[in-house]
């Protein structure tokens, strides 16, 4: 063999050995690489692997916070003396029942003490208050009178009389609406315009009530009470809007008398003229069975008194069956 070939051997065995080398690393290269991927396929499905947000990263999904729901104010239980100027319960039943409990309601009065109290709604009227308020006068009776507020305005110098007199006067609305069927707003300016007409007639403002056709709601029972009035109804009345007859109304009257009652009479809103024939007997007969004639402020007054000694037939009335009144 010549030099030349020899070399040449010598040369190709080299690059061979080069070759496999070559081959040899590429096969360990594309091994190690698969395994790295398997490595990573592995880890990246184990639990607990997932990504997780980070707080300082703001991703492009907006974030919604839930906003928590409002706490419920849990509904008031009635009690036995309201605020002043906080709500009466929701029931017209409830809302009396606090309103006596408190002594801001009145049907009668002391039922243990030989009390009347004469009272008057409708007036003032020209005609026939002069006239009652003559008899009154005449037998010493101080009685009660709930005007009407667009009288008052109209004839105050009769009202001047009756606080004069040592009469009470009270509030019986601006215009004699049922004041049941309108809303808050309504009743209170019924009551403040006529409470207002009288202070201007006799320098004091009433502090009793009496709803119109004694119909009643618990918004128009709450704005009387807030505006510092207690309301008053009666348990007795001779019904004279009905014009029934001077005896029939003195029966009436006297059949249903007994301590602490509240009887009802009319000075205004129609004929009075039975009224007036019937007021002097009816007092008469009263003071022959021991009742004493007061105003409904004495009535309040007395309202917890306790009497000497007992009376018979006496006990609590309750509020007529029959009651409603007819428009003035």
């Amino acid at each position: 063999m010549s030099t030349h070939d020899s070399d040449r051997c010598i040369w190709y065995l080299q690059l061979h050995k080069i070759g496999g080398i070559r081959t040899a690393l590429i096969i360990t290269l594309i091994i190690i690489f698969s395994i790295s991927g398997l490595l990573t396929i592995t880890f990246a499905s184990q639990p607990g692997n997932e990504q997780v947000a980070r707080p300082d990263i703001v991703t492009a999904t907006p974030q919604v916070t839930a906003t928590p729901p409002l706490a419920r104010t849990p509904t008031a239980r009635p009690v036995a003396g309201p605020s002043p100027t906080g709500p009466l319960p929701p029931t017209l039943s409830q809302a009396i029942a606090t309103l006596q409990a408190q002594n801001r309601l009145l049907f009668s009065g002391n039922p243990h003490l030989p009390e009347i109290a004469l009272t008057f709604d409708d007036g003032p009227n020209p005609y026939y208050t002069p006239q009652i308020l003559k008899v009154l006068q005449q037998y010493g009776v101080k009685a009660t009178f709930f005007c009407i507020g667009r009288l008052v305005a109209a004839f105050p110098a009769l009202v001047q009389q009756e606080y004069a007199a040592g009469d009470v006067i009270g509030n019986h609305s601006w215009s004699h609406p049922d004041l049941a069927l309108f809303p808050a707003a309504y009743v209170r300016s019924q009551v403040v315009k006529t409470s207002d007409a009288i202070h201007a007639a006799i320098g004091v403002r009433p502090r009793f009530f009496r709803p119109p056709y004694e119909e009643m709601s618990v918004e128009e029972l709450t704005q009387v009470y807030h505006l510092g009035l207690t309301s008053v109804l009666w348990n007795d009345e001779g019904r004279d809007w009905a014009i029934p007859g001077v005896s029939v109304l003195i029966q009436r009257v006297l059949s249903l008398a007994r301590d602490g009652a509240i009887i009802l009479l009319h000075d205004g809103g129609g004929d009075r003229s039975q009224t007036v024939a019937a007021l002097p007997i009816i007092i008469k007969e009263l003071r022959q069975r021991g009742f004493q004639l007061v105003t409904i402020q004495q009535l309040m007054t007395d309202l917890h008194k306790r009497p000497d000694a007992p009376r018979h037939g006496t006990g609590p009335v309750g509020p007529p069956v029959e009651r409603r009144k007819q428009h003035m």
